[in-house]
């Protein structure tokens, strides 16, 4: 049985490619690691497109003239495998999988949703050990189980982190047969790529969402992997007695995002301690189901007892989930935004003090950018909206900065602070979007 299992699920062995659907951004930032020894980590929501991703890299090396046969591919989210040690089976997969292929020279292994072995990090540290420079690791995982900090211990200075998101709104044209990369077809496409983004805000870029022809049929999807995340993810991996409660809290934070979470008003709403309920969003966090945003200080102790804005990992969940009549625009423009931030930028942030800058980037030495996100700049906003990108421009002492709408475009000048004033489909399709250099 496992001979057969291995055989379908390497089909390069046989001389074919994979069908792997639309190619994935972080595939370039992966192919940039082929060279070094670190296991490779690739982590992300459910369903995000990680296997997608592990059968791009796949032919990435084959094109790469790599033998097929020195490449083994194993998804251990299999009926078979569970409750079995990872010693056992992993040593019982490498020496199959050598007894059929009789593979020579370096070797490259795939293996989906290893978290689902228990104490396989044990194993990879060892054979890491013992074959380094001869063998490559590929790891994919659903939740931090991959990468918790019992496991980071024992692998540390051996691992790589690359999270993978939904798609980029770039991607999601590449799946609508439009190219993000030709100024001319963005131009000619225009009134398209703004129906295509008004999908994208409203139900997210969940691949097999995206694939979806009819609404109905991408909030059935949601609604199943919104499900699996809190029974599955969530409540079975950290024994959550009252799923139906944490279900609730979810709902609830997704109802209230890109808005600052008091933990006393969550407790005091679901007649619970605000220890459970930091508790249950540290789970939706550890599920990359949901993010934490901090408030801007430079003091890191201030960063961490700041009251944290939240946003859900894809805009379907929050759009289609939570009960709501009217569904808020702006608050759907802001979290494509974060999204697309947390993608490129490891240092995000909002800033309040009596104004607001909805978010700023700041590592320091080397880039700072401050953002605002409204649906339109209008006589009733436009104030306010200026008024709290200049705050955080100011804090960062940088002198531009951004304000992001549905489709206006705009230069302004405000007490010494350039603004241009860009649509968000447009900032998205931009690859540099006026980093600022510190």
């Amino acid at each position: 049985m496992l001979e057969s299992y291995l055989v379908e699920q390497n089909l390069h062995w046989m001389g074919r490619r994979y069908r792997s659907g639309v190619r994935r951004e972080l595939l370039d930032d992966v192919v940039k690691l082929f060279e070094m020894d670190h296991i490779l980590a690739i982590s992300g929501v459910r369903r995000c497109g990680k296997s997608f991703l592990m059968k791009q890299i796949i032919n990435r090396l084959l094109d790469q003239s790599v033998a097929p046969e020195n490449i083994l591919m194993v998804n251990f989210d299999f009926p078979a495998f569970a409750g079995c040690p990872a010693e056992e089976i992993l040593d019982t997969i490498t020496r199959e999988y050598r007894r059929i292929k009789q593979p020579q020279g370096k070797l490259y292994l795939f293996f989906d949703e290893i978290q689902t072995l228990p104490k396989w990090e044990i194993w990879l540290k060892y054979q890491y050990d013992l074959h380094k420079g001869s063998m490559k690791f590929f790891l994919t995982g659903s939740n931090s189980a991959l990468l918790s900090s019992d496991y980071a211990a024992r692998l540390t200075g051996r691992l790589i982190e690359k999270q993978l998101f939904p798609f980029s709104f770039a991607e999601f044209l590449v799946f609508h047969g439009i190219d993000p990369h030709s100024p001319e077809e963005l131009i000619l496409n225009a009134d398209t790529i703004l129906n295509r983004f008004e999908l994208y805000i409203n139900y997210g870029a969940m691949p097999e969402v995206v694939e979806q022809a009819e609404n109905g049929s991408k909030m059935d999807l949601l609604s199943t992997y919104f499900n699996t995340i809190i029974y599955k993810d969530i409540a079975g991996r950290f024994g959550v007695r009252d799923a139906m409660l944490l279900k609730d809290v979810a709902l609830y934070l997704l109802g209230q995002f890109t808005n600052p979470v008091n933990l006393k008003r969550l407790a005091d709403q679901f007649s619970i301690s605000r220890d459970t309920g930091r508790d249950f969003i540290k789970f939706l966090e550890m599920s990359y189901f949901i993010f934490s945003l901090s408030k801007f200080s430079y003091s890191h102790k201030t960063q961490l007892l700041s009251q944290k804005k939240t946003f859900a990992v894809d805009n379907g969940f929050s759009a289609v989930l939570p009960v709501r009549f009217t569904p808020d625009r702006g608050r759907l423009l802001e979290q494509v935004v974060y999204l697309e931030l947390k993608r490129r930028h490891a240092q995000i942030f909002y800033y309040k003090n009596q104004r607001e800058c909805d978010f700023l980037i700041y590592d320091y030495g080397h880039e700072a950018a401050a953002f605002q996100v409204c649906h339109d700049l209008n006589e009733n906003n436009q104030q306010r909206e200026i008024q709290g990108l200049a705050v955080g421009c100011r804090k960062l002492k940088i002198e531009q900065g951004t304000i992001l709408t549905w489709n206006q475009e705009d230069e302004l000048e405000r007490n010494g602070i350039h603004i241009s004033v860009t649509p968000v489909w447009k900032w998205l399709l931009h690859a540099n979007y006026g980093k600022q250099i510190l």
